[in-house]
């Protein structure tokens, strides 16, 4: 698809939208780690919660967080809700990461799935704005891609099956790629937000990352 015409004003505010969304988006990351960091301190407790009492917790947090980021988006509420996001997102994955990093195995499968991430990430992203190529077209495939993955991550939660696992990641890597097309195309062509396209793109990252890192563990067999 060809790209659009953009006039200059509108290049200059789009600049000032790029430059706000990826400042906001490495604060972010930073911000996940600190939470992963403080997350650390309270593992016995959140695993006290159970399975099940972690996950609807967790999805509560992130998803309460994010909405709030979204509805303040215009204003600098939103900023701080994104960051609480973010925070919260790296507090719950506290306990995946200290069991990653007690073993030597899982802890390079991490470091190739980091490099894996920043190679597609940053490659994606350079050809969107290289190119100037409107990925708009891709989503409704994406969404659709997404429920589907979805819909199998839920199943595996009462079924557990490597291969099946592994289809889900496969799949998530594929989607999660697309989408970083998609959004980065939506920064550029689209009226939006810093606020809204940061929690995109980070779900998009944070997601390929998991992907690969599942994809990586299931490849070499590490539990």
């Amino acid at each position: 698809m060809e790209a659009r015409n953009i006039s200059i004003p509108q290049q200059i505010e789009k600049s000032n939208l790029l430059a706000k969304t990826y400042m906001l988006l490495t604060l972010g990351f930073l911000t996940m780690a600190g939470g992963t960091v403080v997350g650390l301190q309270f593992i016995p407790q959140m695993l006290s919660l159970g399975k099940w009492g972690l996950l609807i917790v967790s999805l509560l947090a992130t998803i309460g967080t994010m909405l709030l980021a979204l509805f303040n988006q215009r204003n600098t509420l939103g900023y701080v809700f994104f960051l609480l996001f973010t925070f919260t997102i790296g507090f719950f994955d506290a306990p995946a990461i200290a069991v990653i990093f007690s073993s030597p195995a899982l802890i390079e499968i991490f470091k190739q799935a980091f490099v894996i991430t920043a190679v597609v990430t940053g490659s994606l992203t350079a050809y969107v704005f290289i190119t100037k190529k409107d990925f708009s077209f891709l989503g409704g495939f994406l969404f659709t891609g997404l429920i589907i993955v979805v819909v199998m991550a839920v199943v595996s939660l009462f079924w557990q099956n490597t291969t099946l696992e592994f289809v889900i990641s496969g799949m998530g890597a594929l989607v999660f790629s697309g989408f970083i097309l998609y959004d980065t195309s939506r920064l550029i062509y689209e009226k939006s937000t810093a606020v809204e396209i940061a929690i995109a793109l980070f779900l998009d990252i944070i997601n390929l990352f998991w992907s690969i890192f599942n994809l990586l563990n299931i490849l070499k067999g590490e539990e």
